[in-house]
């Protein structure tokens, strides 16, 4: 069950002013979201994102909601769009521009933030956010399909590490829209440090299998 209204693409403009998302990434976020690679009933304007959120300062346990996305009210000529998107532009960057539709409406809705600009590639993050009177990175991906659940914790990583590169905090953001066991859109939505990524490896180092721990032991 939803927690709250639906997140409409449609209000982009107006809670992202700064830069133009909806017609960046309205089309490829409708497509993924409701044609491919999982095609709802004719009539639908609407999906359920299944969100893992851990908020700033990045510390405790990621806590979970479920948030509708919507694409009524669109402009006609991107619903127009979106019938050829798929042989307008390559796989890649569809999933990548519809994960970043996807991002900017979750981290609103969940953080407060507005997008205020992208960042150059070799910057760490793909865009800088206004949050809580500061200015802080984000990282987002997607993956068009996720068959066995795996890349996209690994892909969180991965982001997680980027984004600290050039910063000493920020957020990771992933959206897999096709995960399992039910084909759900998933999003993971993560602030990060760079002490609590250190902490997580540390953990993540001391969880090895006893057998594994004392074999060492024993050489």
């Amino acid at each position: 069950m939803s927690t709250g209204p639906t997140l409409e693409l449609r209000d982009l403009p107006s809670i992202h002013s700064k830069v133009s998302l909806l017609h960046h990434c309205g089309p490829s976020a409708i497509v993924r979201l409701s044609l491919d690679p999982t095609q709802l009933p004719s009539g639908t304007m609407a999906r359920e994102v299944l969100v893992e959120w851990l908020s700033c300062p990045g510390s405790g346990d990621p806590r979970q909601s479920v948030e509708n996305i919507g694409w009524s009210g669109v402009p006609q000529s991107i619903l127009d769009a979106c019938e050829t998107w798929t042989a307008t532009k390559n796989e890649k960057v569809i999933t990548e521009e519809a994960a970043i539709g996807v991002m900017a409406l979750l981290v609103h809705r969940l953080e407060s933030a507005e997008i205020l600009s992208v960042l150059q590639i070799g910057s760490g993050g793909d865009y800088l956010l206004a949050m809580n009177g500061q200015t802080v990175q984000i990282e987002s991906s997607g993956i068009r399909e996720d068959d066995r659940g795996y890349h996209t914790n690994a892909r969180l990583k991965e982001k997680a590490n980027q984004v600290l590169t050039k910063s000493p905090a920020g957020f990771a953001s992933v959206v897999a829209f096709s995960h399992p066991p039910n084909r759900s859109v998933c999003c993971r939505l993560h602030f990060v440090t760079s002490q609590s990524l250190a902490l997580k490896q540390t953990k993540g180092r001391n969880k090895r299998p006893r057998q594994m721990r004392n074999s060492k032991e024993r050489k």
